[in-house]
Order: C-alpha cells, then structure tokens, then sequence
C-alpha cells in the first residue's frame, strides 16, 4: 500500500503544473527535453503509460486529468472575457451605447460576445446594425416582462441553429462540432481509449447494467466525434467504422431498456457514417429487432432483406424471421381482442337491461 503511494505522489511530480516546467523532468510540465535523450524518452513515456493504465493509479490520474480540464476551461474562459472587453473598448461610441442596455443579461451578453467573430474583426458592424439592435431589444423585453426565461431563450435558439434547414447551421455545426487532425500515432492511441471504454460497456452490458453501459458507449463516441485523420483514407475510415460500432452498442443499451424508438435513432445514425456498402450486418438485424418492438413489422423485414443480402448464410437470420412472425402473429391476436372488447357492454349494464325488458312484459293472467 505504501508503495502505491509512493508511486502516485511520484505520478504527480512527474506531471507538476501545465506551463511552470516544474515536475522532476516534466513528461507534462515541460522539462522532459532537456535532460533525456529520443530513447529515453520513449521508454519513459511507455512506462510512464503503463503506470497510468494500472488499475490502482487510473483513478487518481483520470482525476487530475479532469482538474487540468477545468483548469484550461478557466484560463480560457478569462482570455476571452478579456479578449471582448478589449473589442468593446475599441469600438466606437455608438456601439457601446447601443449594446450597454443589453449587458445585464448573460444570454444576451453571450450573444453580444459572438460579435467578435467577424472575419474582419468589425465589431461596429454588428453592434450598430438595426435589425441586430431590434431582435436583441425585443429579446430584453422578453426576458423583462417574465415571458421568458433566459435558459429558454438560448434552448430556443440553439434548436433552431441545429436544423440543417436554418439560415446560419452551417457555421453554427463548424464552431459546436470542431474536430483534432492526428496523425496515425496518435489515432492509434484513440482508437485503443475508445475500445477500451466500449469493453468496459460490455462487461455492464452482460451484466444488464444498461444505463451504465450505456454512458461508457457514449464516452467511447465521444472520442471518434471528437478526432479527425490526417490520413483521409485510411485513418477515416477507421474513425468511422469505430464511430458506427459505438452507435450500434449504444442501440444495444437502447433496446435493453425498451427505448426502442431512441435504438432506431441511433441506428439510422450508425447506417449513414458506415464508411463502405455493403453495410453491417448486425446494424440491420439489431434495427430489424427495434422495428419488431415498435410493431413496425414492413420496416423490420426491409432490414432483414437487407442482412440476407448481406450475409444470407447466417444463424441469426433464421432467429431475426421467427422473431417477425411470432410478435406479428401475438399483435393480430391482441388487436382482435381489443376490437373484441372494444364494444362489448359490461354484464352490470346488460343485466340492467334485461330487467328492464322484462318488467314491460304483459302477465299472462290478470288474476282476476
């Protein structure tokens, strides 16, 4: 136990603090270069990578990885504060007149924030334009008068930017969806994290620990959104492949907790980023289940087709037909019954009627 220790506190040292070179030779501090030679350094940085994959240390690393996040989101966050106080000041004084009103609110200060990435770097021009002026007043009353919240502003305005139909999507997708070229090293490495999280999934997934798999696969689909080949052949093609796997296991999760409708979405989305036809077989049987659960019986026998068409000889087509059949056939049974009953009085209003009808019965002897 106290080697472990030892060992973390030594892990620590090594990586010191982003940019202060500090950090006994500094693998992450800056001061690895200067002491050690090409070799060395290799050996170092796969002992170094050993030492963070072991169980007992991974934790502990994973944890300060996550603090250097913050750490950088918080130096850059203050870098562009500063960045845009720079572009207010620069400005004319018309422009801070017409954006001063509007600076009270968070939301509608963010958006004032985009005006500083023109192309030209004109901030003035977006600041004393009228129709700008008018949204972001009429925006403000909004907000002032409690029509609306600030949060459903910036809901509203992003759903609209994410449809492709959306004046502005385009540059709306290239800013949110940014990717990192890397080189083949590099993609090697991603490609292992990205396996390695889709294991762990695995393993929750046998366990019928569905959500939980199902957050592992959407970190390993984190990754491949994430990176971009430098190699437009083959390292894409890798990425996708991986990236369509990962959405497949996600649909796995999906169906393992009866969200059938969320396992097609993800589907479709695994069919269009699969990087050569003729496709994946397990995508169209697994969505051809999806269908099945959903009693979308003619799109689950399309999927099917297209697995044959695939893979004609497989065992699983024969299980993915019975499946077909068996809840069709279950479907037709529950429908008649329902429109069997649909219109079927209770017994207590049909015995009510009965002694209805037969109290206007005339007796047959009048008794007298």
């Amino acid at each position: 136990m106290t080697r472990v220790v030892e060992e973390k506190k030594n892990a620590m040292d090594i990586m010191g603090n982003p940019g202060d070179g500090s950090g006994g030779g500094g693998a992450m501090g800056g001061g690895m270069g200067g002491g050690m030679g090409g070799n060395d350094q290799d050996a170092f940085a796969r002992e170094f990578k050993q030492f963070c994959m072991q169980p007992e240390n991974r934790e502990k690393v994973q944890e300060h990885q996550r603090k250097e996040i913050r750490r950088a989101e918080r130096v850059g966050h203050r870098i562009e504060a500063c960045a845009f106080r720079e572009k207010v000041l620069e400005s004319d004084y018309e422009a801070q007149q017409n954006i001063a009103p509007f600076m009270e609110h968070k939301f509608l200060r963010r958006i004032i924030q985009t005006f500083c990435n023109d192309e030209q770097g004109d901030f003035g021009k977006w600041a004393k334009n009228p129709r700008v002026i008018e949204m972001l007043q009429h925006a403000k009353d909004l907000i002032d008068n409690g029509y609306c919240e600030e949060e459903e502003l910036e809901h509203r305005m992003v759903e609209y930017l994410k449809n492709p139909d959306a004046e502005g999507h385009e540059q709306f997708d290239k800013k949110v969806n940014r990717k990192v070229n890397v080189e083949s090293k590099d993609l090697v490495s991603a490609l292992n994290e990205q396996c390695t999280l889709r294991h762990e999934g695995n393993l929750l997934y046998a366990k019928k620990n569905f959500e939980e798999a199902k957050e592992k696969y959407e970190q390993a689909l984190s990754i491949m959104n994430l990176i971009k080949a430098a190699d437009a052949q083959m390292g894409q093609f890798e990425i996708e492949q991986n990236k369509s796997f990962c959405l497949m296991n996600i649909a796995s999760a999906c169906i393992g907790m009866k969200d059938y409708g969320e396992a097609v979405e993800r589907l479709n989305k695994a069919e269009e980023v699969w990087p050569e036809p003729p496709g994946n077989f397990k995508l169209y049987t697994r969505r051809a289940r999806a269908h099945v659960y959903r009693a979308n019986f003619a799109e689950a026998k399309k999927d099917l087709q297209t697995a044959k068409s695939i893979d004609s000889n497989h065992e699983e087509i024969e299980e993915v037909e019975w499946m077909i059949d068996a809840f069709k056939s279950k479907y037709r049974k529950e429908e008649k019954e329902r429109a069997r009953t649909m219109f079927k009085f209770p017994k207590v209003l049909m015995s009510d009627q009965k002694r209805k009808k037969s109290s206007n019965k005339w007796p047959h002897s009048y008794g007298w």
